[in-house]
């Protein structure tokens, strides 16, 4: 991850967007050119140089990735564990997924003002299938991000994802239980996107586009899967994203900018989920 003051060595004018994947050298949105992991730099994408390792350097981590799928693998086990007569049952079903309000006589939004479900319903999984399916893409994406951009970004992009699967879900299909880290998946796709655009570059271009592609098909391939949580997912990545690259691309914006706008969305985001887990959210989604 490059700092915020950093330019990039083909463009000394142009603040750099993101490290080399194997020189490490900071290069500008326009010269990225997307990899199997990362981003590399004109020169290096040339040469198909292998990044060589010297004593006392390290290859970029991926430990926030590796922390989401340790969250909800973890999730999903206490989920085994006290459902199946472990110490005090963990009602996931009706205590901390996303659910809006859907019994007579209540306004529909969050089930009994507990917003916390916007966010825990993103950690449960009804099946090892599903978890299995939403893991795989979080890992595909989230260390191609992160070893393009840094944890950081890629935890807002993540957050985004999140946040605008809630927001779609309570505006549009707020009486469907839902859960799944599904809209936080989708949204790193959604970053992805956002990024390569900035540069002028489209994601069919990686081998990355099948994954994504599969993972949009899914809910009109497989019943019971919530298209709402699937498309404001990628919506909300798709948004952070933009303010993540095309600020310091097309504005001349630098990355500390970038970021702080990137984190207003975020929050943004958060608002909007919350204010659509009101019966006013719902309200306005008919209008």
């Amino acid at each position: 991850m490059v700092s915020s003051d950093a330019k990039c060595y083909r463009h000394p004018d142009r603040s750099a967007a993101v490290g080399c994947q194997r020189c490490d050298k900071p290069i500008c949105a326009e010269c990225m050119h997307a990899a199997s992991v990362g981003f590399h730099c004109p020169a290096c994408t040339k040469s198909g140089a292998q990044k060589i390792h010297r004593p006392g350097t390290q290859s970029k981590n991926t430990y926030f990735t590796y922390a989401i799928l340790a969250s909800i693998v973890g999730v999903y086990l206490l989920e085994l564990y006290l459902d199946n007569g472990g110490g005090t049952r963990f009602k996931f079903s009706n205590d901390y997924v996303l659910w809006g309000e859907g019994r007579p006589g209540l306004a529909p939004g969050v089930v009994g003002g507990e917003y916390w479900r916007i966010v825990t319903g993103a950690f449960l999984h009804s099946g090892l299938i599903h978890l299995l399916f939403n893991s795989y893409f979080i890992y595909t994406f989230g260390r191609y991000l992160e070893q393009g951009i840094g944890w950081l970004r890629t935890g807002l992009i993540y957050a985004g994802g999140l946040l605008g699967g809630s927001a779609a879900v309570l505006l549009f299909n707020w009486e469907v239980p839902t859960l799944g880290a599904s809209g936080a998946a989708l949204g790193l796709g959604g970053g992805a996107v956002a990024i390569m655009a900035s540069r002028g570059q489209s994601i069919t271009q990686s081998p990355l586009s099948r994954v994504l592609l599969l993972n949009l098909a899914i809910p009109f391939l497989i019943g019971g899967i919530s298209f709402w949580g699937h498309f404001g997912g990628i919506i909300g990545g798709a948004l952070v994203g933009a303010a993540l690259s095309f600020l310091p691309v097309r504005y001349g914006q630098s990355q500390a900018v970038a970021q702080l706008v990137a984190g207003a969305v975020v929050v943004a985001l958060a608002v909007l989920a919350v204010f659509a887990g009101t019966d006013i959210g719902p309200s306005l989604a008919g209008v």
